[in-house]
C-alpha cells in the first residue's frame, strides 16, 4: 500500500496557449507546493487564431507535444492567452431563475455585445453575490473540443480550460484582500498584445475591456478610463469624489526595474507568476473561472 502522502502527490501539467507559442510545464509535489520540474516552449509556425484551431492545427501541435513522456502527467490545465478569450460584465437580472434560464441571458448577452461570431461559443461566469453583477468569459467552441479530442486518449485528466484573466483576476483579489485596499480599484493585464482593463467596487465587477495593445500602453488606459466615466455613472461619482482608485497591474514583460506611472492613481504592480515564460520560479494562484 502507498503512504498517504504519496498519495496525495499532484503531477500536473499546464499548457499555455499564445499568439505565437505553447508553454509546457509539469509540476509536482503536495497540493499547494507543487514544484515546476520541467518547462519547454513550442514556437508555433502559425499564429493561433481561431482559424488555426478549426484548421486543426492546435490539434496537431498538442498531439505532437503529448505523444513526447516527459508531458505525460496525471493531470493536465490548459491556460489561454486574451487573445482567444471575450471578456464581459454580466448584470443582475432578479427574473432569471433556472440554469437554462441563466445560460440563455449569459448567451444573448454575449451576442448583444459581440455580435453573433460568439453565438456557438462556450460561456461561463464567476460566481456572484445577490444583486451583483459577474465577470464572464467565452472562447471558441472549437477550442474546447479540440483540447477534449486530444486529451480523451491519453492517460492525462483533464481538468479545465482556463483564460488567462481569470488567473491574475484571482491573484488580483489576494493582493486587495491582503493590503487592505479600498472598496474601488482598477486592474490592467498587458500581455500578448492585448490590454484588458477591469474596475471592481466592493468585490463587485464593474467592467472590463479587452482591447488590442497600442504602442502608449499608459496613455491608452487613460483613454480607456476617460472615455468610460462620460458613460458608466459609477466611475464618475468615484472620481468627483476625489477618490485615488488603486490601479493593480500584471505587465509580465515589463522590467522590473521600470517603473509604471499613472496619473491620480496609486500603482500596484502584481508579481508575474511567470504562467507564459519559461521562468521556473511560478506560484500556482487557485482557479476562478472553469468552463
Amino acid at each position: 500500500m502507498l503512504p498517504h502522502w504519496l498519495k496525495l502527490m499532484k503531477d500536473e501539467l499546464n499548457v499555455c496557449i499564445r499568439p505565437n507559442s505553447l508553454i509546457l510545464r509539469r509540476f509536482k509535489g503536495l497540493p499547494g507546493k507543487t514544484t515546476c520540474v520541467d518547462q519547454q516552449k513550442i514556437v508555433l509556425k502559425k499564429t493561433m487564431g481561431q482559424a488555426e484551431v478549426e484548421s486543426g492545427y492546435l490539434a496537431k501541435v498538442l498531439k505532437e507535444a503529448l505523444n513526447v513522456k516527459r508531458w505525460q502527467a496525471s493531470t493536465a490545465t490548459i491556460m489561454v492567452a486574451n487573445h482567444l478569450v471575450r471578456y464581459a460584465v454580466i448584470p443582475w437580472n432578479p427574473e432569471i431563475k433556472t440554469a437554462d434560464e441563466s445560460q440563455a441571458y449569459l448567451n444573448h448577452y454575449f451576442i448583444s455585445v459581440y455580435g453573433e461570431a460568439v453565438a456557438s461559443w462556450n460561456k461561463c461566469q464567476s460566481s456572484a453575490s445577490y444583486g451583483q453583477k459577474s465577470l464572464a468569459s467565452a472562447m471558441p467552441q472549437a477550442l474546447l473540443q479540440t483540447v477534449h479530442d486530444v486529451f480523451s486518449p491519453m492517460m492525462i485528466s483533464f481538468e479545465s480550460v482556463q483564460p488567462y484573466l481569470m488567473h491574475v483576476a484571482n491573484q488580483a483579489l489576494q493582493v486587495i484582500k491582503k493590503q487592505n485596499l479600498q472598496s474601488a480599484c482598477w486592474l490592467a493585464l498587458i500581455a500578448d498584445g492585448r490590454v484588458c482593463l477591469c474596475l471592481m467596487i466592493e468585490g463587485e465587477w464593474c467592467w472590463v475591456k479587452n482591447v488590442q495593445q497600442e504602442t502608449d500602453v499608459i496613455a491608452q488606459i487613460a483613454m480607456l478610463i476617460q472615455r468610460e466615466r462620460l458613460m458608466n455613472n459609477e466611475i464618475e461619482k468615484l472620481i468627483k469624489k476625489g477618490r485615488q482608485l488603486p490601479m493593480l497591474v500584471y505587465w509580465p514583460d515589463l522590467p522590473l526595474n521600470q517603473r509604471i506611472h499613472l496619473p491620480n492613481h496609486r500603482v500596484i504592480r502584481l508579481a508575474s507568476s511567470k504562467l507564459f515564460t519559461t521562468d521556473p520560479a511560478e506560484n500556482q494562484i487557485a482557479r476562478l473561472i472553469t468552463p
